[in-house]
């Protein structure tokens, strides 16, 4: 076994709480090479509105945490995108 060290990612995404809007975000994540490693969801007092703070790891070295930024802050909805990164180290198999 050897250690690589791998970068997760933490997105904060502040978006309006309407039908299709957590689809439409996941998608995303998906489409542009992240893994989904956590999710937790707030709805904010005034009730339309929500936060959604996504953990993903690149599936490989040429993929941008930015660019997946930029492309949810334009998905229809969303208002703010907040980043957030850690490293750890993980085992892998040689």
């Amino acid at each position: 076994m050897t250690a690589a060290a791998m970068t997760t990612e933490r997105l904060v995404v502040e978006y309006l709480a309407e039908e299709g809007a957590l689809v439409r975000m996941l998608g995303v994540v998906e489409r542009r090479g992240f893994i989904l490693r956590r999710t937790v969801m707030a709805e904010l007092p005034c009730g339309r509105r929500a936060t959604l703070a996504l953990t993903v790891e690149p599936r490989g070295p040429g993929r941008s945490v930015e660019t997946l930024a930029r492309q949810l802050g334009r998905l229809h909805g969303v208002g703010r995108v907040h980043q957030e990164t850690t490293s750890f180290i993980r085992d892998k198999a040689a």
